[in-house]
């Protein structure tokens, strides 16, 4: 019963294939000329998305060094050890590298910008992403863990306007992964590695890959932004279709055929769930195919196109459970119309609203279609599924709330018994 409420609905709309052609040419040809006009075609060029972080060193770090260095002359080593180990702690300046190194590659500036300040009463944490703080005596703390064992690990200290953004979460991979390296070569010291090749300047480039995320080109960001805006559309296309069949007293003729009435929803659930996961899919692959807008991960990107395409199903639903309830046409083009476009504004379909900051940043991202964007956005840089859950979960709340909001709107009209 319920295969033929959802194959009535998908015949519906395959018999009018204008409207098919409309959900996937439009998003499509939008897909080129944004694309287009933002020149990323040609030269390549990326929708930016520059961190602010501010450094405030508060270690006094050659200070330390020499310190660490005499220490170590007058410690009972043999002298060949002493050399050795005087010109590892010479070599090794982590706050410099950080900063000086690694902070002003030139691919790392691209997306992250340091200011390096002396106190933390300097900073206007509203003007950054993050702050990240290098407490006094961590250099000295570092060498002495280097050069021996069982010691604490020094750590800094990093706090972010918000946790969950794409910006912070830039700044936390950046800083987590270089502390990484460190503890790498601490290892290999630790084991008597020869690791000489791993503490010159150019190693460091090294560490730079490791935090190098895929560029997001134009054709990247708006491929995303259009297929996820037009989703809505598919939404409320099947609310109108779901309609029509009320006003054509075919709603009717289905319950005197004793057929519950939450079968007729759930085929309308299922309906939009179903096109919407095959206009994302055919999209998604025409953006590869022709402008090689390509996702790493296969299994990452279908994760978020099921849990999007869930919430697309149940936006039809609720579209049509406040249809049914007004019995008003107007409910479908309201939501087209004016719903819509909002969704798709405020998560930033049309530009970054990220680069705004503040309220609408935080906002577009955890606004339904800003989820949903930040998600796909977020594996097509290569991110894991961890990193994204703040997102999907927004996306599977809101998922909720309509199905919830449809359930009621229904039950007191009389929708559902």
């Amino acid at each position: 019963m319920l295969w033929q409420m959802i194959k009535k609905e998908l015949l519906m709309i395959w018999r009018r294939p204008r409207e098919l052609i409309v959900l996937l040419l439009m998003p499509f040809v939008l897909i080129t000329i944004l694309g287009s006009a933002l020149g990323a075609l040609n030269n390549n060029e990326e929708v930016e998305v520059t961190a602010k972080l501010a450094v405030v060193v508060e270690d006094e770090a050659d200070q330390a060094q020499q310190q660490v260095i005499e220490k170590i002359r007058q410690s009972n080593a043999a002298e060949q050890k002493k050399a050795a180990n005087i010109a590892l702690i010479e070599s090794l300046e982590p706050i410099n590298i950080f900063i000086n190194v690694v902070g002003k590659s030139p691919e790392l500036k691209k997306v992250l910008s340091i200011t390096e300040y002396r106190n933390i009463k300097e900073v206007k944490e509203k003007d950054y992403d993050g702050v990240l703080l290098i407490p006094e005596g961590f250099t000295t703390k570092f060498y002495n863990n280097l050069l021996e064992k069982n010691t604490t690990i020094p750590a800094w200290i990093l706090k972010t306007k918000d946790e969950q953004s794409l910006r912070a979460t830039i700044i936390q991979d950046i800083i987590t992964n270089y502390q990484k390296e460190w503890v790498y070569q601490k290892t290999a010291q630790d084991l008597q590695i020869d690791y000489s090749a791993l503490v010159n300047t150019n190693t460091y480039g090294q560490i730079e890959n490791i935090e190098k995320k895929k560029e997001i080109s134009a054709f990247a960001y708006y491929g995303v932004g259009m297929c996820v805006m037009f989703m809505f559309y598919i939404s409320t296309t099947v609310a109108g279709f779901a309609f029509q069949q009320k006003e054509e007293l075919m709603y009717e003729r289905i319950l005197l055929a004793n057929v519950p009435k939450i079968v007729f929803f759930t085929g309308v659930f299922m309906a939009a769930f179903i096109l919407s996961l095959l206009q994302l899919t055919i999209l998604f692959s025409l953006t590869a195919l022709i402008y090689g807008v390509v996702f790493p991960s296969i299994i990452n990107h279908l994760f978020v196109t099921l849990t999007v395409s869930i919430m697309a199903a149940t936006f039809a639903t609720f579209t049509t459970a406040v249809a049914f309830a007004t019995n008003s046409r107007n409910v479908e083009s309201i939501f087209s119309s004016l719903i819509v476009p909002i969704l798709a504004f405020i998560g930033g379909s049309f530009f970054n609203v990220s680069a705004i900051g503040g309220f609408m940043e935080t906002l577009g991202e955890y606004s339904p279609g800003g989820a949903a964007l930040t998600a796909y956005l977020k594996v097509y840089q290569g991110y894991s599924l961890g990193d994204i859950w703040s997102q999907l979960r927004a996306i599977l709340l809101f998922s909720v709330l309509l199905l919830l909001l449809s359930v009621v709107t229904l039950k007191k009209r009389g929708g559902i018994r």
